[in-house]
């Protein structure tokens, strides 16, 4: 016999609780084709910091029956360098190790002066390189013309200024045509440059799938700052598991949880609207001899019926905190914990 089966929905940096009921079971099911909803932890973590009590992943509009396993990612912002200066700002400097979570969801884009200096021989894409950087070096001319445009802009304001406080009855009609005749050049010099931004970072968007691992990456929080390119549409599909099954796993091995861990969509185990039902399928599943259920599933859902017909026993978590701070969300104990897993036993 396999022992205990809980099975629970992927949260996203979860509670203590959580993380003790998957080191009690022999096997912890990552309950992930079930119903996703915008008010459970699915998406959202108890993080209390500067006046926040969520840290919530933005998911797009689905539908009221979308499982957990199909709920998309809105890439559209950059969410995941804010996430992690949250996370950083709260557990200081020990918590940049969770930034390749976070990488791996963004979009690959190369850094603009390490292509300035060359693809790597082998990369095979030398012309489109070269021809970026006639882009590039013409959008930076521009950009620096429209910096002298402005600054010359700003000393006319001021003399203009100037003169006015001096002699209000001081006539300035001929700078102030000037500035609007300044004015004028700096808003063409301003749509140049626009257009040339665009192209320059489409043109870079293109490259850096091509280049991918191969040359340095830009920051996470600059590849949402590109002209022309929508940045949702050119990241793609990005489903919340990807991001919360893989950051589990890390906490199960962080904090010595040495259970069996499967997911409940890679199952050959027939779906039921039932629950207890479902979960007692399960159980039957991997040959358990009952089955661990938290105590608000159990006053709220549980039917032991299902279980019973099998043979199997229902248990209820019989778990108390000893965290100062009560059930807390795991990072809170990883980070500030010399042995974390001493604190879900």
């Amino acid at each position: 016999m396999t022992g205990l089966v809980a099975a629970y929905q992927p949260h996203y940096y979860p509670r203590l609780h959580y993380l003790a009921r998957a080191r009690q079971a022999d096997v912890f099911v990552i309950y992930d084709d079930v119903q996703f909803s915008r008010s459970s932890p699915h998406h959202r973590a108890p993080i209390d910091y500067q006046g926040r009590s969520w840290l919530t992943v933005p998911v797009r509009d689905t539908g009221v029956e979308t499982p957990i396993e199909d709920a998309r990612i809105d890439m559209s912002e950059p969410w995941p360098a804010r996430h992690l200066r949250t996370l950083v700002g709260k557990y200081g400097e020990a918590a940049t190790e969770l930034r390749p979570f976070y990488e791996r969801l963004c979009p690959p884009l190369v850094d603009p002066a390490a292509l300035r200096k060359g693809p790597p021989a082998d990369a095979g894409v030398g012309d489109e390189v070269d021809a970026w950087r006639t882009v590039d070096a013409e959008w930076r001319t521009r950009r620096r013309r429209l910096d002298r445009l402005r600054a010359r802009k700003n000393r006319l304001g001021d003399e203009i200024a100037l003169r006015k406080r001096e002699d209000p009855e001081s006539s300035v009609e001929g700078l102030v045509a000037a500035a609007a005749d300044l004015e004028s050049r700096l808003e063409r010099v301003e749509g140049d440059c626009r257009e040339l931004k665009a192209r320059r970072d489409r043109s870079l968007a293109a490259l850096s799938a091509e280049l991918e691992g191969s040359v340095e990456d830009t920051p996470m929080d600059r590849r949402w700052e590109l002209e022309g390119v929508d940045v949702g549409e050119w990241v793609g599909e990005v489903r919340l598991v990807e991001l919360t099954v893989p950051l589990l796993s890390e906490l199960f091995d962080r904090f010595g949880v040495g259970s069996r861990i499967v997911r409940s969509s890679e199952l050959p185990v027939e779906r039921t609207g039932d629950a207890p039902e479902y979960l007692a399928r399960l159980t039957d599943h991997f040959g358990g001899d009952g089955y661990l259920s938290g105590r608000t599933g159990y006053e709220n859902y549980m039917r032991t019926g299902p279980f019973e017909r099998r043979g199997l026993e229902v248990l209820v978590q019989d778990w108390t905190p000893g965290w100062e701070g009560g059930n807390v969300c795991a990072l809170d104990v990883l980070y500030g914990a010399e042995d974390p897993s001493a604190w879900i036993e």
